[in-house]
């Protein structure tokens, strides 16, 4: 599964990087508290975790004033869940996609299972992107607009804990880990991960392939032609 989607990242490495820096990045609370939350959980300190995250959600709109749009629930909640699964967090933080076992992969579940990060019925963007923060190199931000989409060619969620994990383990084993381990991306990765001046939010390899899937994505859209990108990269 995944077969086209994986090529094609692959296929265009540096294309799709250019396409996601040269598009419109977020920067300001989006980047600030998203560094924030890394640092936070990689010193293990679960208060200043729970105040980071909290606010990343915010910053990448999880989170919408006014009676439409998606809410999050209550920090106390939150903060509940976090301390909940910090215990099955702690020692995954040293695990890697390929040197996952069973065992570690029910553990990823749980944590799935367990935080709660928003008012509504659905968990898989919300969750993957807590996730995304306390475990960097096992879990990627997914969302609707680009990761979903640029999967399945929709962003559709089937409510339900367990069959939103089965979707996200699908997207870890079928596209996210595949490319994260092929060669020539750890090859390009590796190089964009020194940069870390230039390339913001090149901040694991789970997060490059993250943004080579924004950078497709726009690059498919009309403002932002393919040709145009592609001029720039032959010029660089």
């Amino acid at each position: 599964m995944f077969d086209k989607q994986r090529n094609r990242v692959l296929g265009e490495l540096d294309l799709a990087h250019q396409s996601f820096y040269h598009t419109e990045i977020f920067g300001g609370p989006s980047l600030h508290f998203h560094l924030k939350s890394l640092d936070a959980a990689k010193e293990r300190d679960l208060d200043r975790v729970a105040e980071s995250v909290y606010a990343v959600l915010t910053a990448w709109g999880m989170h919408r004033m006014g009676p439409g749009g998606s809410k999050m629930c209550e920090f106390g909640k939150f903060r509940a869940s976090l301390q909940a699964v910090w215990p099955i967090v702690i020692p995954l933080q040293i695990k890697t996609s390929n040197t996952l076992t069973e065992s570690d992969w029910s553990s990823l579940q749980s944590v799935f299972s367990e935080v709660c990060c928003m008012a509504s019925k659905s968990s898989l963007v919300g969750n993957s992107k807590v996730m995304a923060h306390l475990l960097p190199n096992l879990v990627p931000p997914v969302d609707r607009e680009y990761t979903l989409k640029f999967l399945f060619g929709r962003g559709n969620i089937t409510n339900g804990i367990d069959l939103e994990w089965g979707k996200l383990r699908m997207v870890l084993e079928g596209f996210f880990y595949p490319v994260s381990q092929s060669p020539i991306f750890q090859l390009k990765a590796e190089g964009w991960l020194l940069q870390q001046d230039l390339y913001k939010w090149d901040t694991s390899s789970l997060k490059i392939v993250d943004n080579l899937v924004i950078g497709l994505s726009k690059m498919s859209r009309a403002d932002q032609p393919s040709s145009k990108i592609l001029a720039e990269v032959a010029m660089s």
